[in-house]
């Protein structure tokens, strides 16, 4: 179960989820995700996650024979608890940390630049 941790830095407070597991008898702490500095305000979608072995050899062998939809792996991802943006994601990665052990998927979305095209900048190039 996670909860949302306080974090005071100097004059500013930030928040984090994080979640409490034993481990060899022993209390472990593991942070999931920065929350900024309002807990309750809408946060970008995740870039990377975790899955299990099984999920990811699903997703691998199904990817490779063509044979998922879009909204399939959206239900997917929504089924291992990954909550994805469907308008903003564009491509999904999967990897394998030898290090850890551990299956990720990476999740990239759509840019949406802030920037605002200058008057003389419109398909000039």
């Amino acid at each position: 179960m996670s909860f949302v941790r306080k974090i005071k830095s100097g004059n500013s407070v930030y928040y984090a989820e994080v979640e409490n597991k034993r481990v060899g008898g022993k209390v472990v702490q593991r942070h999931i995700r920065y929350l900024g500095k309002d807990p309750n305000a809408p946060h970008a979608p995740p870039k990377k996650a975790e899955i299990n072995d099984v999920g990811f050899s699903y997703l691998a062998t199904m990817l490779m024979q063509k044979a998922l939809t879009a909204n399939d792996v959206f239900e997917f991802l929504e089924d291992q608890g990954i909550m994805v943006s469907r308008e903003e994601l564009e491509k999904i990665g999967l990897f394998y940390d030898f290090g850890k052990k551990t299956f990720s998927v990476y999740l990239s979305y759509q840019k949406t630049s802030k920037r605002k095209p200058a008057a003389g900048d419109a398909g000039s190039h």
